[in-house]
């Protein structure tokens, strides 16, 4: 018969053997996909260009507009052959962009005074400063439309030419 030590003993072993906890493990490994935004690029670029001014003094102030008029308070030395600048930006119509004029180099008795530009026609922005979170550029690309504020530093005779520089930076924001 059973006797109550082994009935206790019984018991207790079905306990112990009822909380025996069996631990199963799974393992997935996923691969995950990430694919970054168009890279920024440029194409038809035009370089921004005064034209030709008739020869006179140092301390003349011109301005080539983003739509390629002459103004500034000696104008009247204008003859022809103005255009602005123009850049074509490509990149992410999904991202915002910042678009900043940098490493401004005067040149031939010229200083640069002012970088004008003009992002998808939204109107004359100082370029020196920047344009913080402009709208991304669209498919097939935005235009980047340049002028420049200028003085003459020296007087100019005829013939001579200068060749002020500066170094347009679009990042995205």
């Amino acid at each position: 018969m059973f006797s109550f030590k082994k009935i206790i003993l019984l018991a207790g072993g079905f306990i112990a053997l009822s909380t025996v906890v069996l631990v199963y493990a799974e393992t997935q490994t996923f691969t995950v996909g990430i694919r970054f935004v168009a890279p920024l690029s440029f194409a038809n670029e035009i370089n921004p260009d005064f034209g030709r001014f008739e020869a006179g003094a140092s301390g003349r102030h011109f301005i080539l507009g983003t739509d390629g008029t002459i103004s500034g308070t000696d104008a009247a030395a204008y003859v022809d052959g103005a255009n602005a600048g123009s850049l074509e930006i490509h990149g992410s119509a999904f991202q915002k962009i910042d678009i900043v004029a940098q490493n401004i180099v005067d040149n031939g008795g010229i200083s640069v005074t002012n970088i004008l530009c003009n992002y998808g026609g939204a109107g004359d922005t100082d370029c020196g400063t920047g344009i913080s979170a402009a709208a991304a550029p669209t498919i097939p690309g935005t235009t980047l439309l340049i002028g420049m504020d200028i003085n003459t530093t020296t007087s100019h005779a005829d013939g001579d030419s200068a060749a002020p520089a500066f170094d347009i930076v679009v990042t995205y924001n």
